[in-house]
């Protein structure tokens, strides 16, 4: 190509001249007087060059349980299969208590948050990756991986904290409100971003954690954020469903009629479903505002939320050991006992239900793959997978004295989180 056809290009100003020539612009600008008792130097922010790229990531967060309950709508539904029959692959123990289901990543490492102020990471083989201290206290909910693999968090400090994927600290931020209060899933935006619920605040944080909008409500949130399809739900204490989308306001779109204290799962993109002062699986139209109560209690109280299997199936548990399938027009799809039959009756007739001891305690709701397999713990400790047939493996009778929370962690391969910090990895 001839000299005189070559392209030109715009002169690049030199960064050190284009400051000197801000401050020769601020000088005109400001009266005199103001110019003569300078004590400090001018302090500028980083300066933004455009001739280099910047990367944000976007989109979906990747792993197998990127989220409590796997997914931003809380479906719980699993996107690789479950291990069936399930056995023991490994355990370990952990120093210190673990009250928030952990998370797994895209390569099926678990990031679990523990009772004392420090997070683990443990390969897929079981092994500790890293173990950081976050402080003084510790994250009251489950953390939340965002669209960079940020492991997002807020302590019961009030302090949103973000975590690298190789356990550095990203940012702190404190934001202002009472930590005890934060008990609520953070929700993953698409956007890189994420959305937290601190009892009457809700606050938007970029992926930088830099907070970017923050309003209060009426009644203290409860449960988890769910993505929904105009914006993010928010469950409240008193059964309101909001939905907020900055910079609008909130906006109520119903109540479910109690308390919905586990949270709730979006079935499809107009339906809500929680259960409801642990006694009844109710329904939530987002466009209308009406309900309907598509499960009682009859067979003992409900262990919530639902996982939701194909064609929005509701599956939960029941505190007499049922596994229970309700579809979308509240008829009962499956029922499938998971504990053993009492050999007799309780002398002196002690409280049993028909298909075993009922557990006082809850038990960590369950897991469905696309296929259909169920993944449960008790509270007793038994744990395993409710096959496609309706069959039931159970890899453990005692799989520990009080699981929290199960998740999968791989193709065909399943985690349970236990509150004295055991974790066990059940394969095929």
């Amino acid at each position: 190509m001839s000299a005189d056809r070559a392209p030109r290009r715009a002169p690049r100003w030199p960064r050190r001249s284009w400051r000197a020539g801000l401050v020769a612009a601020a000088a005109l600008l400001l009266p005199a007087a103001a110019l003569l008792p300078v004590a400090a130097p001018l302090a500028f922010a980083d300066a933004v060059d455009t001739s280099r790229p910047h990367t944000v990531v976007v989109g979906a967060p990747r792993g197998f349980a990127p989220s409590e309950r796997l997914d931003a709508r809380r479906t719980g539904r699993s996107p690789s299969p479950l291990p069936s029959p399930a056995r023991e692959a490994w355990r370990r123990q952990l120093r210190g208590g673990i009250d928030a289901a952990p998370l797994a990543d895209a390569r099926g490492d678990l990031v679990i948050a523990l009772t004392v102020p420090e997070v683990v990471k443990l390969g897929s083989d079981g092994r500790e990756r890293w173990r950081v201290r976050i402080g003084n206290s510790a994250p009251l909910a489950p953390a939340v991986i965002t669209s960079d693999g940020t492991v997002a968090m807020i302590t019961s400090s009030g302090v949103a904290l973000g975590l690298t994927p190789a356990g550095g600290v990203r940012f702190a931020v404190p934001l202002g409100v009472r930590g005890r209060d934060a008990d609520v899933t953070p929700l993953a935006l698409d956007d890189g971003g994420f959305v937290a619920a601190v009892g009457r605040s809700l606050v938007e944080l970029a992926a930088d954690g830099g907070v970017r909008a923050r309003v209060e409500i009426p009644d203290r949130a409860v449960g988890a954020l769910l993505a929904g399809p105009e914006g993010t739900l928010v469950t409240t204490e008193s059964g309101a469903v909001l939905t907020w989308r900055p910079p609008g306001a909130p906006r109520r779109l119903g109540s479910l009629g109690g308390l919905p204290r586990h949270g709730a799962a979006l079935e499809g993109a107009r339906t809500l479903l929680a259960v409801v002062d642990g006694r009844r699986l109710v329904a939530l139209d987002l466009p209308t505002g009406t309900t309907s109560v598509r499960a009682g209690s009859a067979l003992g109280m409900l262990d919530g939320p639902p996982a939701i299997g194909a064609g929005g199936t509701a599956v939960l548990m029941t505190s007499a050991g049922l596994l229970l399938g309700v579809d979308a027009s509240g008829d009962e799809a499956f029922r499938i006992a998971l504990d053993r039959p009492p050999p007799a009756p309780p002398a002196g007739g002690g409280r049993a239900g028909f298909f075993g001891p009922v557990d006082a305690k809850p038990s960590p709701p369950v897991v469905i793959d696309r296929a259909g397999r169920v993944g449960f713990a008790r509270a007793g400790g038994r744990a395993g997978v409710v096959g496609v047939d309706g069959s039931v493996s159970i890899a453990a009778e005692r799989v520990c004295s009080t699981p929290i929370a199960v998740i999968p962690a791989g193709e065909e391969r399943m985690a349970v989180a236990c509150r004295d910090g055991t974790v066990v990895m059940l394969a095929r």
